[in-house]
This record gives structure tokens, C-alpha cells and sequence, in this order.
């Protein structure tokens, strides 16, 4: 599974999307979710063998305690949906407001 998270985050990476992965083989979904909230992460992207044998994530939302199964090829522009901030461009949060960013200046 650590294969399949580290790709996973490669594909935020390349998006300009901060993230970050377990590197334990089987991390404990409470845990991770505990120091999610304690750090005041905004979203987790959950991975699990049920979800990738059908293509798909699920999205939390910790500070609306919502989740989306989305899937994988959407997860970017899903997370730019839900108002996540591409990292490295200090106006980008004001031009999303705007309506003036545009996904497909990240060739997504």
C-alpha cells in the first residue's frame, strides 16, 4: 500500500498541492486521523484496498467531518473544488475567490 500512497502523493506534488503520506506498511486510520486534527490538517485522502481496486479515494473534510469517494484521476481537481490552495503562489487563494484560477494551467 505504501507504493500506492507514495504515488498518490506524487500526483498532489505535481498539482502544487502540499502533502504528505504514512510511511508505516499499515497505519491505523485513528491515529492518523488524531494527528490529522491535532496538526489542523484541512483534508485527508484516505486510502484503502477496497477503494483502489475501484479507482477511487475518499476525501475528508476534517473541519466539515464530511467525506467523498472521488475518483483517482478526478482527486486534484476535486480538492481545488473544495477550496485547497496550490502551494507557491501567494495570490492563488484571492484569484480562486475571484473565479480567476484555472485548473488547466496545471495540465490536469
Amino acid at each position: 500500500m505504501t507504493v500506492e500512497c507514495m504515488k498518490i502523493a506524487q500526483r498532489l506534488w505535481d498539482a502544487n498541492i502540499s502533502a504528505e503520506f504514512s510511511q508505516k506498511e499499515n497505519p491505523k486510520l485513528k491515529f492518523e486521523l488524531r494527528d490529522a486534527l491535532d496538526r489542523v490538517i484541512p483534508f485527508m485522502v484516505i486510502v484503502g484496498e477496497s477503494e483502489l481496486a475501484e479507482g477511487k479515494v475518499l476525501v475528508k473534510d476534517l473541519a466539515a467531518a464530511k467525506e467523498d469517494k472521488v475518483l483517482l484521476d478526478e482527486l486534484v481537481e476535486a480538492l481545488f473544488k473544495k477550496g485547497v490552495v496550490p502551494v507557491g503562489c501567494e495570490f492563488a487563494a484571492e484569484m480562486a475567490k475571484e473565479g480567476k484560477y484555472c485548473l488547466s494551467s496545471l495540465n490536469i
